[in-house]
């Protein structure tokens, strides 16, 4: 019966996606198979106490756009995504490494917009419970799909996101600074919304606590204008960067979404600190779903060939010291951040 359900739905899914004519109904037609009977792989590890009693700054990917970042003492969540199948059917190839039970504390949740790997009902429930009143922080026009949790329900006014200067009104939540800043991308929940009537309900977010910033791209397509003024507008210490969907990853990347090489090129415009790429690896897209991470460290190993427009002198050590690629449930702790140590910011 579970089986003959699943296939249902997929059957259905199918027809609504055929309508889009995006690339979705690829992507969809690829997960039928695994979706009937497979399961996503077990997350190779899960941080058990990922909340730490003192750190300045900290990143955990859970895989996909599910990062738990902590500043100090304050812990926030971004994208929370619990469930092991898309839209009931569509399989993570591999769990989201997050044990959310062991987040002993948590000051906000940033959802960045209401496609349904970022917004996930089934995570902020089990939030909800466990964290009943915590501040959950989304863009205007995704509040037609977000349900009545027990949160803390802000939403963000990000017109100012798209004029000029690219940033909207800063929001003081918790003690922290929320900033939605452009992301070209769009909103809507079930694909046809999204392609046909042009759903607004899209942002990223500038997260700022005590001396550290923090950069959430979302889902972003490129756009070398906006990604320069954000990166004068704030000092970023930490850039969370979309490497795909990507056909060729190193060239220009798919509608509404940064090729890995484009994500390098944002976290140059920006000139932030660091960079952790997500968004890969975890649903079957375009063909090799670990193409988008690959191409990035052949754009670490090689930039002179792929970045000539940012061929800095140190460049190649820079990106290798600074671009730090994560394992499913791995968590990185920066040492430092006011100044770089081992090689200077080469621009």
């Amino acid at each position: 019966m579970k089986l003959f359900k699943r296939a249902f739905i997929l059957s259905i899914l199918l027809i609504i996606l055929s309508q889009t004519g995006c690339g979705w109904l690829r992507i969809a037609t690829r997960s039928v198979g695994r979706g009937l009977v497979e399961s996503p792989e077990i997350a190779w590890k899960k941080v058990q106490q990922p909340v730490k009693d003192s750190v300045r700054l900290s990143a955990l990917w859970a895989g996909q756009s599910t990062v738990l970042v902590q500043i100090y003492d304050k812990v926030i969540l971004f994208d929370p995504l619990l469930s092991n199948y898309i839209m009931g059917v569509l399989p993570l190839r591999k769990e989201i490494a997050l044990e959310y039970d062991s987040l002993k504390k948590l000051d906000l949740i940033a959802i960045s917009h209401s496609h349904m790997d970022h917004l996930n009902y089934s995570a902020l429930q089990e939030l909800s419970e466990s964290h009943p009143g915590i501040p959950l922080i989304f863009p205007m026009g995704a509040e037609d799909f977000m349900p009545d949790f027990n949160l803390d329900m802000i939403r963000a006014d990000t017109k100012g996101a798209y004029e000029n200067k690219y940033t909207a009104a800063t929001i003081s939540v918790n003690g922290i600074n929320v900033t939605p800043v452009f992301a070209d991308h769009n909103g809507g929940r079930y694909g046809f919304d999204t392609y046909l009537w042009n759903v607004p309900g899209y942002c990223g977010y500038i997260i700022q606590y005590k001396d550290v910033t923090v950069y959430f791209a979302g889902d972003t397509g490129y756009d070398k204008k906006a990604f320069k003024e954000i990166g004068k507008q704030f000092t970023v210490d930490l850039a969370l960067i979309p490497t795909g969907p990507c056909r060729n990853c190193d060239g220009k990347g798919s509608w509404f979404h940064t090729s890995s090489l484009e994500a390098m090129e944002v976290f140059l415009d920006l000139k932030a600190k660091y960079m952790i790429p997500i968004h890969y690896g975890t649903l079957m897209y375009m063909g090799n779903p670990t193409k988008p991470v690959d191409v990035v460290n052949e754009i670490i190993s090689s930039p002179e060939k792929y970045l000539s427009e940012y061929n800095y002198p140190g460049l190649k050590d820079y990106l290798n010291s600074r671009v730090k690629i994560l394992q499913f449930g791995e968590q990185f702790i920066f040492d430092e951040l006011s100044e770089p140590s081992k090689t200077q910011l080469p621009f």
